[in-house]
């Protein structure tokens, strides 16, 4: 492989904070609202020219997590993402509660992602929080030394720069932060394997009233017998239903599978192969399936949904028994109860297992965000430290939000006593997340 040299050069420093948050999802935004609203400066780093990761850029179009999954179907996130529901609605951008035409005991919301844009970024602004979009984090740098990242190297187009922060919250989805530090940190199921990807897509012209009629059951059999006939896709499981604004029609069926979306190339194929489905899904639809005859592409997510990439070594590993049992631990900052949903990259189907007792629920860990080996740096969201399977469950949006709050806190704390961020009393997190009316325990 041919190599270059590249030139060394200094590098302005364009910012100087106590937190910084890379990566402007749920779990990113939620960190950042909570750092900014415990006084921190913060800054908020994005990818992206606007706020809101899988939910956005992703077209993902329903909020999974929030509740039990069982008849009660009690709501466990509170705080901010409470916060930002309560501001969707005010806007009329979030449905009530809806049971999941898959199986009775799930319930999601749905929501207007271009409308969740504006939500996320004006409750960031109105805490504090400094925004900063099109940039991309490309590498981290530390006092010689030290066991702690002292900043983030970024590209952007005022060039490239530096961006120093006391602690770093590392919500990238992918972990670039924890990997670029040297943390330790697994991919998939250790074996090479990862659940598929999936490029959203939202359709119009579709019969409501037929939609509704349409089972699960039924169109995994049209899509079992359009595969063998000679139809290129893979996933035989799709999620389809109405969401906002009134006329859309959300689809989750394309399946992209055993392609690393750590490795560009890989990541370009998928995008590629992922829009590729959404047409031939489109032709599917229209020949087979009742009031899908006029459909039309709506839009198509400007990412690749992706579910597991690399899920970060923490003081704590959060076990698969642990969310099937109902495991709640004492120094637990979120709690989960989404079934482990496990999208299997061979067969397009999706396995799914339910917490043993109905509506009970999970605790995660303040552990699971606590970096091993880093004394400054914090995780949340799909790369928090967790196992194969139990991330399948913990990776979504409400829990994003919940890990994404708890670690806003704790970096607050981290950097305002000027101690590693292992050292703060989980107690003293749990404090600040029940004041501002985070949920612990039912």
């Amino acid at each position: 492989m041919k190599k270059i040299v590249e030139e060394t050069r200094e590098l302005e420093v364009r910012g100087e904070y106590d937190v910084l948050v890379v990566g402007g999802g749920a779990a990113g935004v939620s960190a950042a609202i909570a750092a900014g609203r415990s006084g921190a400066r913060t800054l908020l780093i994005e990818r992206y020219g606007f706020l809101g990761g899988m939910s956005t850029a992703g077209l993902v179009g329903s909020f999974c997590g929030f509740f039990t999954t069982g008849p009660e179907k009690k709501i466990i996130v509170g705080g901010i993402g409470e916060n930002l529901l309560d501001r969707l609605r005010k806007r009329e951008a979030l449905t009530e509660k809806m049971i999941a035409p898959i199986d009775p005991r799930i319930a999601s919301l749905r929501f207007n992602p271009e409308v969740l844009k504006c939500v996320e970024e004006e409750a960031a602004i109105e805490h504090g929080v400094d925004l900063l979009f099109h940039t991309l984090v490309t590498g981290v740098f530390r006092d010689a030394g030290e066991n702690r990242v002292s900043g983030v190297i970024v590209e952007n187009k005022s060039g490239r720069s530096a961006l120093t922060g006391r602690v770093i919250v590392d919500t990238t989805g992918d972990g670039d932060v924890a990997w670029m530090a040297g943390a330790s940190f697994e991919i998939g199921d250790g074996k090479g394997t990862s659940q598929a990807l999936t490029t959203m897509f939202r359709l119009m012209g579709v019969d409501m009233e037929k939609l509704r009629a349409l089972k699960f059951q039924a169109l995994r059999e049209k899509l079992l017998e359009a595969r063998q006939k000679g139809f290129q896709f893979n996933r035989v499981d799709a999620i389809i239903g109405p969401t906002t604004p009134k006329g859309l029609v959300t689809a989750n069926m394309t399946g992209i599978p055993h392609l690393n979306a750590l490795e560009a190339e890989e990541l370009t194929k998928a995008e590629i192969e992922g829009r590729r489905q959404v047409f031939e899904y489109l032709r599917f639809l229209r020949q087979s399936v009742p009031g899908f005859e006029q459909a039309e592409v709506a839009s198509v997510a400007a990412q690749v949904g992706i579910r597991e990439t690399r899920r970060i070594h923490g003081e704590y590993v959060l076990q698969e028994d642990e969310v099937l049992k109902g495991t709640k631990f004492s120094d637990g900052i979120a709690l989960g109860a989404w079934p482990v949903e496990f999208h299997d990259p061979d067969t397009g189907k999706i396995e799914w297992r339910f917490i043993d007792q109905p509506d009970d629920y999970y605790s995660i860990p303040l552990g699971c965000l606590i970096v091993r080996g880093v004394d400054n740096l914090l995780v949340a969201g799909r790369c928090a430290s967790t196992t194969h399977i139990a991330q399948a469950s913990s990776r979504v949006t409400a829990q994003a939000l919940a890990m994404g709050e708890a670690a806003g806190i704790l970096a607050s704390q981290a950097a305002s006593s000027h101690i590693p961020v292992r050292k703060i009393p989980y107690t003293t997190v749990q404090s600040a997340l029940r004041k501002h009316g985070a949920i612990l325990e039912l």
